[in-house]
């Protein structure tokens, strides 16, 4: 395997190396090298000129260009819709349905997380809508975060407080 990426080194290469020869061991394992050695034949190399990339005109340049800088620069406004600001929640489950609301709508390279009492509670990802598990009765507060395509932070909602309440025996309602 060396000795074939070798081969193809050479040929890659055919500025650096003008020659290439070839040779075969007593094994009968074919040997490359850009020197002539003992009963080496000359190959005759045909290099075709590298392919160029497909020309874009400038109006093709300036959109491109235009699109990677508003992905990169676009500001969010996060809010969260559901639970509502000091609402209750019941669920003896804990069980919490979230939703949320993004403006403007995101872009394919950035991803939504959901933040609960300061612990991430989700993947990373493009829904609006998560669904929590497990929440234990008290208050809590959610925070929905935006992520750039390198897991950086670009936009946070404010801090939204909700109670949890489960129905007991002793407290039905």
């Amino acid at each position: 395997m060396k000795k074939l990426s070798i081969f193809f080194l050479f040929i890659c290469c055919g500025t650096v190396a003008q020659q290439v020869y070839v040779s075969v061991d007593k094994n009968g394992v074919p040997l490359y090298s850009d020197r002539q050695l003992a009963g080496a034949q000359k190959l005759d190399l045909k290099v075709s000129p590298q392919s160029q990339p497909p020309q874009l005109n400038s109006s093709d340049l300036r959109f491109n260009a235009l699109n990677r800088a508003d992905a990169d620069t676009r500001t969010y406004q996060l809010k969260i819709l559901k639970p509502e600001t000091e609402s209750t929640v019941f669920s003896n489950q804990g069980e919490v349905l979230v939703q949320s609301q993004v403006i403007p709508a995101l872009t394919s390279q950035h991803k939504l997380r959901l933040v609960l009492d300061n612990t991430q509670q989700s993947p990373v990802q493009q829904s609006n809508t998560f669904r929590l598990l497990g929440v234990e009765r008290g208050a809590h507060q959610l925070q929905l975060q935006a992520l750039d395509q390198n897991g950086k932070l670009i936009a946070e909602s404010s801090v939204t407080t909700f109670y949890l309440r489960k129905t007991t025996i002793t407290s039905p309602k």
